[in-house]
């Protein structure tokens, strides 16, 4: 994992757009916004294609390096592990569209995935496959503003007028349950065999020579448990995969814990600082783990319970799991 930096330092694009206020002939104002030639388009275009190309370079290259030595990136994770991690009253919100299937992890594959899982938008060339997950929040408040994308970590507002800002219809649910297996982030210490491991990775000769083609910050590698941590929380964690179609780190370390057969992380939330948990329900076979709904469900159709015996069910629409009756 890399803490990469994104800023591009573009030469000149070039687009002249003007507008045009028409009231008389000696009236007329032109606001020129920017401008620029051809050439100086066609040179943009070209930089902004090395970028991305030094972008999935050094993504390869790192996948590649941890490739080498995944086996003892999962043991150390499954080493760090808790154990009968238990939740009461957590929170789950969703829009309201999809609240027939409380349960259900379709649409975390959605566009980029979530903070701990990769979705379908970078994972179109097969390199990479999706994974599903179930995010819950400690309280209403924090599920809703990490559930809709409400508010942020910078914000003056506290967390119930951020939760009640957001106008659009959701649902929440609460549930509790038991998690067999878990990484628990708020500590740590979680972390430091695995950041151990990932200190020894090197940057190679031609990754520094594109960035210093390119005119960007030499690229730094986490060598400790902070900054690793750090790179997992960091608030706008979609900036990668929307910008490169590359995963966050948040994502390939949620991948590593799900190749590891553990059950769920818990994170501080970036927004409130409140615990969450990014489940993998398809974990749960042969496992102890359950997570249930406080409250009766309205339909008689909605599963109740996800444990080991149903856990497919959460790879199902509300529609298809309907039609299951």
């Amino acid at each position: 994992m890399a803490i990469r930096k994104l800023a591009l330092h573009q030469r000149g694009r070039s687009l002249g757009i003007k507008k045009t206020k028409n009231i008389t002939p000696e009236k007329r104002v032109e606001y020129l916004l920017e401008e620029g030639s051809l050439q100086s388009l066609i040179e943009g275009k070209k930089l902004h294609q090395a970028y991305i190309k030094y972008q999935w370079d050094f993504y390869s290259e790192l996948a590649y390096q941890r490739n080498l030595i995944q086996d003892q990136l999962i043991a150390s994770l499954q080493e760090a592990c808790i154990t009968r991690y238990k939740i009461k009253s957590w929170q789950r919100v969703m829009r309201w569209k999809y609240s027939g299937h409380p349960f259900s992890t379709v649409g975390s594959i959605v566009s980029w995935g979530g903070r701990f899982n990769i979705g379908k938008d970078i994972s179109q060339g097969g390199t990479l496959k999706t994974f599903q997950a179930l995010y819950l929040a400690q309280s209403q408040a924090t599920a809703q503003v990490e559930g809709l994308g409400s508010g942020t970590a910078k914000s003056l507002l506290s967390i119930e007028d951020i939760a009640l800002a957001n106008k659009s219809s959701f649902v929440c649910v609460s549930v509790s349950g038991i998690l067999d297996r878990v990484i628990d982030l708020t500590d740590k210490t979680a972390l430091v065999t695995f950041a151990k491991l990932i200190s020894k990775f090197k940057v190679p000769q031609s990754i520094l020579d594109s960035a210093a083609r390119l005119n960007i910050p030499l690229p730094t590698l986490i060598k400790s448990p902070g900054p690793l941590l750090k790179s997992l929380l960091i608030d706008n964690w979609r900036k990668e995969p929307a910008q490169f179609d590359i995963p966050a780190n948040g994502q390939i370390f949620g991948h590593l814990v799900y190749l590891a057969g553990i059950d769920s992380i818990v994170y501080p939330s970036s927004k409130t600082g409140e615990r969450c948990l990014a489940v993998f329900p398809s974990n749960f076979d042969g496992r102890n783990s359950y997570l249930r709904l406080d409250d009766e469900p309205p339909e008689k159709w909605t599963p109740r319970v996800i444990s080991s015996e149903n856990f497919t069910l959460c790879e199902k629409t509300s529609d298809e799991l309907q039609l299951l009756g």
